[in-house]
């Protein structure tokens, strides 16, 4: 069923989906994000505990779709293949700036020439303030706060000033605990788009998982296109998802059993 414009409302109880049933699989394209939705969040992305068995179940899962699953994330690729080592899945890595395809090729978009004062600068405030973290993705750059929410405003006071200083054609993305900037043509709504016109995603159905503000375009082009899109974890805000789960637990769960079946 699809309802991009019926917003579920923030306080609805997260169910478990239906399942795709075994013999439609093959209509079906499968994007998942990764932190918050296969893995737990931790204090700092490097703490991230990565499921024994992850790497495994992606990899039956890509092989039971005929190839067309993706994860689509904030990480860089070269993280996320070290998360999975030796597993090689296709991925929009940092938000969709980079991207490997299911035939191993890659595009990346241009790294703005702004970008390097602005990681200057922010590594300079990050620098002043306890409990702040900063994540320099080479395209894109983040400030952590999860270590200290209370400047969660001040964090993104500074990152816009900075970007609305000099920063064209970047913009800033709140997320969980973290401010990033990236490129304004960057979104995982167009990642997924992306692959939909490449094998072996030409002419099937997307499934989108996401639990972040970073998901919403991912979830936009999935119900456009007629698709399922699942909000991961209970979050006060309206989302235009039109499933629900309650945690990673529940999503890891659910595609071992689509796996099964």
């Amino acid at each position: 069923m699809n309802i991009a414009h019926d917003i579920k409302r923030p306080d609805a109880a997260a169910e478990t989906p239906e399942l795709i049933a075994s013999d439609d699989l093959a209509n079906w394209a499968v994007f998942l994000d990764v932190d918050g939705t296969l893995l737990d969040i931790a204090p700092s992305p490097d703490l991230v505990v990565i499921p024994a068995d992850l790497p495994d179940l992606l990899e039956k899962l890509r092989d039971a779709l005929g190839g067309a699953l993706a994860l689509v994330t904030g990480r860089e690729i070269r993280v996320i293949d070290n998360m999975l080592d030796p597993l090689r899945l296709p991925v929009a890595g940092v938000h969709g700036a980079e991207l490997r395809l299911a035939d191993g090729s890659f595009k990346a978009a241009p790294v703005s020439p702004a970008l390097p004062r602005i990681i200057a600068e922010l590594e300079t405030f990050v620098s002043g303030h306890e409990g702040l973290l900063l994540e320099n993705k080479g395209r894109a750059v983040a400030v952590h706060y999860r270590l200290n929410p209370a400047l969660g405003e001040d964090v993104e006071t500074f990152v816009r000033d900075v970007v609305e200083s000099d920063g064209a054609g970047l913009e800033i993305q709140p997320g969980k605990m973290v401010v990033e900037v990236r490129s304004a043509k960057i979104d995982k709504g167009r990642a997924v788009g992306v692959f939909l016109e490449e094998e072996p995603y030409v002419g099937r159905t997307p499934l989108v998982i996401g639990d972040d503000w970073t998901d919403e375009p991912a979830f936009r082009t999935a119900n456009a296109r007629g698709g399922r899109s699942i909000r991961v974890g209970r979050d006060k805000r309206p989302t235009e998802a039109n499933e629900s789960m309650l945690d990673t637990a529940m999503v890891r769960q659910w595609l071992a059993m689509l796996v099964r079946r």
